[in-house]
C-alpha cells in the first residue's frame, strides 16, 4: 500500500472575520497525480499557499508525509517543491547557474541533484544558456527542476500551463506523468485547463466555496459513467422509474430525460422503461467529460 504524502482534515481558513474555506479535505497517496479544480472564488489558491507554509490554516490539519504543518514544519517543507504563481527565475544568468544559486542556499543539495533534475526534465542540451533565450515551455522546466533539486515527496503545481503552446502543454504533461511512474513522486495540479487535468491526472479534487464537492476521485471511475437521454413517451414517469429501481437521479429537460449511467446498465434500464408501458421514441449518448461534471458540481459557474 502507497505511503499518504498529503492529508488535509476539515481544513478551515477565516480572514478578517470571513470564513474563506468551511472543512476542505482530501489526501494523495506516494506517485498519484491529482488535479485540484474550483470556480473563482472557490479557496483553490488559499488552499494551496496554507499547503506550502505561506499562510497558517485557522483549524484542521494539514500533514506533509505524515508531518504537521503547524507543528513540524521544517520537516513537513523539506517534502514538498512548488511553482505558485510561475517559476522564479534570473533571466540575465544560464540555467545551470540559477539552479546552482538555489543550491547554495541548501545544505542537502549536491551537484548530482542538479545534473540528475536537468536530465530529468529535458534541458540538458540548453541548461547553459540565459534563461533569456528560453521558451516559456523550457522555463516551466526550469522551475520544475528548482523545485525536483531537493528530492520531495509532493511536487506542487500551481496553473503549469499557463501561456504555454500546445506543444509546451504536450511535454509538460509527459513531464508530470513521468514524475509520477518512474520516480514516484506525487503531484498535485491545479488548472483553469479541465481538458488537460483530464489528460494528466489519476485523481481529482473539487472545491466550491470553500468546501470539498468532491474528494481525491479516481478520473477514470468518474468518466465511465456516460450521459444518456430518452424521449419517452412519459418522462416524468421514467424519471422516477430511474429513481426507484436504479437508485439514479434523471432531470427532465425540455422534452428529454437526461441521466448519467453506465453503458453496461443502459439495456436493462431500457428493459425496465418498455415493461412499464413506456414507449422509447429516441435514446442516445455521448461520452462525459471532466468539464461536464464540474460543471455539474459546481452548478455551472466559470473555472480559472
Amino acid at each position: 500500500m502507497r505511503d499518504e504524502v498529503l492529508l488535509l482534515d476539515n481544513v478551515t481558513k477565516t480572514i478578517k472575520g470571513r470564513q474563506i474555506i468551511k472543512g476542505i479535505s482530501f489526501s494523495m497517496k506516494q506517485g498519484e497525480v491529482m488535479g485540484f479544480l474550483g470556480p473563482n472564488g472557490a479557496g483553490k489558491s488559499t488552499t494551496l499557499r496554507m499547503i506550502v507554509g505561506l499562510s497558517k490554516p485557522t483549524s484542521g490539519k494539514i500533514d506533509i508525509c505524515r508531518y504537521s504543518i503547524t507543528k513540524n514544519y521544517v520537516k513537513a517543507m523539506s517534502n514538498v517543491g512548488c511553482i505558485i504563481e510561475g517559476p522564479d527565475l534570473y533571466n540575465y544568468i544560464s540555467g545551470i547557474d540559477n539552479l546552482k544559486m538555489l543550491a547554495s542556499m541548501s545544505r542537502d543539495v549536491t551537484e548530482k541533484d542538479i545534473i540528475n533534475v536537468v536530465d530529468l526534465v529535458g534541458l540538458k542540451n540548453r541548461i547553459k544558456d540565459k534563461v533569456s533565450t528560453y521558451s516559456l515551455g523550457m522555463k516551466q522546466r526550469l522551475g520544475i527542476a528548482q523545485a525536483l533539486m531537493h528530492n520531495p515527496k509532493l511536487l506542487i503545481l500551481d496553473e503549469p500551463t499557463n501561456g504555454l503552446d500546445p506543444s509546451g502543454i504536450s511535454e509538460l504533461r509527459n513531464l508530470v506523468k513521468l514524475l509520477a511512474s518512474e520516480k514516484n513522486i506525487s503531484v498535485l495540479v491545479s488548472s483553469h485547463i479541465i481538458s488537460e487535468i483530464e489528460l494528466m491526472c489519476d485523481k481529482v479534487t473539487i472545491i466550491k466555496n470553500g468546501q470539498t464537492v468532491l474528494e481525491s476521485a479516481d478520473v477514470d471511475k468518474l468518466l465511465s459513467n456516460q450521459g444518456v437521454f430518452w424521449v419517452l413517451s412519459d418522462n416524468e414517469k421514467g424519471r422516477k422509474i430511474l429513481e426507484k429501481n436504479w437508485k439514479v437521479k434523471g432531470n427532465v429537460v425540455e422534452e428529454r430525460l437526461e441521466a448519467n449511467v453506465s453503458l453496461e446498465k443502459l439495456q436493462e434500464i431500457n428493459s425496465c422503461f418498455v415493461e412499464r408501458g413506456l414507449m422509447i421514441k429516441y435514446v442516445d449518448n455521448k461520452n462525459k467529460t471532466l468539464e461536464d461534471l464540474f460543471l455539474n458540481l459546481t452548478e455551472g459557474n466559470q473555472i480559472i
